[in-house]
């Protein structure tokens, strides 16, 4: 948890917007994903003169970044959630320096916690003095993007356009999506979840293929979900975790927390959020959504008794893992002995790679996707 809580951002260079555009630079570059990567990429390409194109195979952009609307009186976040930083990451992102862009956090300092262990309920609230984070008080990591960086480049994202392969041809690159078209372009940028690039989804030619492309496979990339349930009463703290103190504290990548998504928010409705992920597939993430929310229910009334069914009103789930073009969470342990930078660098000066396995110390969160594609946007313009 530590590890995604307090992260800082090592390279001074990564904050900077992209250099401009010079004579030997691309005309025409074609980034594969519309997360948080890759729209980040295409509003700094469009910024610098670079006609641009977004392939995403999903019916919607945005990746592991989504919104939950109408369920509840405010926007919530179905992916990503935690801002991870401090404010000001949000100015950074679109090149505009230390700045929160007059967008409304909540500093997230959780104030009751509870552990579930051994069938006893426990108390926990020494950690209101070591956690705190920031997250977003009336929008979600969606309405960000879809405020500061989708009217540049909406018009360059193409919909329900799934692409299998990146080849050579002559000096330009050729891009072939599973409908048979075949797409021309000076550069590729491919932002998609590293379970795509481990599962084959997308081929290169010989040329173009990271040489060290099979050390992937040794790189953990979780199994996970959301949920979010709404209740017309509230029993439960601020924080929930199931386990010993010691089992929950520990550096692993695996988390399940349950938490009060209301905290801090514009509402007065009581809406109790699960975030679950596991390096491996779990039980619940091969559930369909009705079984994954009944089985939240039975557990929750183990822990706290009848009130739960009583005053349950509603739930919704985001089973990440049976996302067909994400398949789980994101980038966890690296077993490979390569850094996934070196795995993923750019190939002949034609393809290059971002996305949030190569956040660096922001690994798995959302700034680190958009910084490493700031870097690779600056490596095309070189």
């Amino acid at each position: 948890m530590d590890r995604r809580t307090f992260t800082s951002l090592s390279a001074a260079a990564l904050l900077c917007a992209p250099r401009q555009i010079s004579a030997q630079q691309p005309q025409h570059v074609t980034i594969i994903g519309a997360g948080s990567a890759g729209m980040t990429a295409a509003y700094h390409l469009t910024k610098a003169g670079i006609q641009t194109q977004i392939l995403e195979a999903a019916n919607d952009w945005g990746g592991r970044v989504k919104r939950l609307s109408g369920f509840a009186d405010v926007p919530l976040d179905l992916g990503a959630e935690w801002i991870h930083d401090d404010p000001g990451v949000l100015g950074r992102i679109l090149g505009q320096g230390e700045t929160d862009l007059g967008v409304r956090t909540i500093d997230y300092r959780p104030q009751t916690y509870q552990f579930w262990h051994k069938n006893q309920l426990n108390d926990f609230n020494a950690l209101r003095n070591f956690y705190q984070e920031v997250k977003f008080y009336d929008t979600t990591w969606y309405g960000y993007f879809e405020k500061f960086i989708l009217p540049a480049v909406n018009d360059k994202v193409a919909l329900g356009a799934v692409v299998t392969q990146v080849a050579a041809q002559g000096t330009h690159l050729s891009v072939r999506l599973s409908d048979g078209r075949t797409l021309e372009t000076d550069k590729v940028l491919v932002t998609v979840p590293l379970s795509v690039l481990q599962r084959g989804q997308i081929t290169f030619s010989d040329e173009l293929t990271p040489p060290d492309m099979a050390a992937l496979q040794d790189i953990d990339y979780g199994s996970g979900f959301k949920a979010f349930l709404r209740f017309n009463q509230r029993f439960y703290p601020d924080i929930l975790f199931e386990g010993s103190r010691a089992s929950v504290l520990a550096d692993t990548w695996a988390e399940k927390i349950y938490y009060d998504a209301a905290f801090g928010k514009p509402t007065r409705q009581n809406i109790l959020g699960l975030f679950s992920v596991s390096e491996g597939p779990t039980r619940r993430s091969v559930l369909a959504d009705d079984a994954l929310i009944n089985d939240i229910l039975t557990e929750l009334t183990e822990i706290f008794g009848e009130v739960v069914r009583d005053t349950y009103v509603g739930g919704v789930v985001q089973n990440w893992s049976a996302e067909r073009y994400i398949l789980g969470s994101y980038s966890m342990e690296n077993n490979s002995g390569y850094d996934v930078g070196d795995i993923l660098k750019p190939v002949a000066g034609k393809v290059f790679f971002a996305g949030e396995a190569l956040g660096g110390d922001a690994q798995s969160t959302v700034h680190g996707a958009a910084f490493s594609a700031i870097s690779a946007v600056d490596k095309m313009l070189a």
